[in-house]
């Protein structure tokens, strides 16, 4: 049996061991609260794709960076409505109005909307006021998302580096973050394999904006066995959705369980999903 770690963004300039072990001992804190190990000589696999990513956007033609540069010219308009429609969502979903928006808005206010980037910047620095997710965590997590979701080239390297630990060994997958949109990406397109399980924590795939750029139909992989588990804080602002039937609808359906207490600053970091008492279990369960 093989466990496959799938980490999300902001990762670059990491040693991968280091990375690894990190989340190791998270998940070996969780299985502690369960009075149990993790089991001897399982195999882990840990695709690092930190530097990978950040060289590829950091590598765009200028014109593509706009959005990180709140450049009020040349910002590409997938990019502008795609940071409108997810941070809208998110704002919505974390029960920030727009008068709460407007008191942050800078601009003229008959150009509020998804047309206006001074919109946008006033709903991040709401969220910013409201969330523990930062502004700037929060911008450079959506425009990583959009250009691993939208830009082809990207999103083959990104999967290819994943997909090469996923072999015809069984296995179990577990994808943080946008870790748990490449896994859903990379499952879906493969068959005969065996992942017994898929396992997301912090997961954004709830968030129309994201859903709407994936491969359609939205489906559960074939080569999944024995189902797919979501958890999730919900104070996670990236993970403010469940992945049911109306945020994710596949069949099976997914098991969501928003039980989780992420003690970490933002609500969303992985030592406070893998250290969780359940999310441990349900990966010790899987393995068996």
């Amino acid at each position: 049996m093989k466990l496959v770690l799938i980490h999300g963004r902001a990762q670059q300039n990491l040693d991968r061991e280091i990375l690894k072990s990190k989340w190791i001992s998270a998940l070996k804190s969780g299985l502690e609260k369960n009075d149990l190990l993790l089991p001897d000589g399982l195999d882990i696999g840990f695709p690092y794709y930190g530097d990978l990513l950040d060289n590829l956007v950091q590598n765009l033609p200028s014109d593509s960076k706009a959005i990180s540069r709140g450049d009020l010219v040349s910002i590409n308009d997938k990019e502008r409505d795609f940071f409108y429609d997810l941070l809208s969502e998110v704002a919505e979903k974390s029960s920030i109005s727009d008068l709460k928006i407007d008191q942050n808005f800078e601009g003229f206010e008959k150009e509020k909307g998804p047309l206006n980037w001074e919109w946008i910047q006033a709903i991040l620095r709401t969220l910013d006021q409201n969330t523990p997710f930062g502004d700037s965590s929060l911008k450079q997590f959506t425009k990583d998302v959009f250009y691993y979701l939208t830009i082809s080239n990207i999103r083959k390297q990104i999967n290819d580096c994943v997909r090469a630990e996923i072999n015809s060994s069984p296995c179990v997958v577990v994808g943080h973050s946008l870790g748990s949109v490449v896994g859903y990406n990379v499952l879906r397109n493969l068959q005969g394999l065996d992942v017994r399980k898929y396992i997301t924590v912090g997961s954004p795939l709830g968030l129309k904006a994201i859903r709407s750029k994936l491969e359609v139909p939205i489906m559960m992989p074939l080569c999944i066995a024995n189902g797919w588990y979501n958890a999730y804080d919900e104070r996670d602002v990236v993970a403010l959705q469940p992945l049911n039937e109306r945020h994710f609808n596949i069949d099976p359906s997914i098991s969501n369980s928003n039980g989780v207490k992420n003690f970490t600053n933002n609500r969303h970091g992985i030592e406070g999903y893998l250290s969780d008492k359940d999310v441990a279990m349900e990966i010790y369960k899987s393995l068996f």
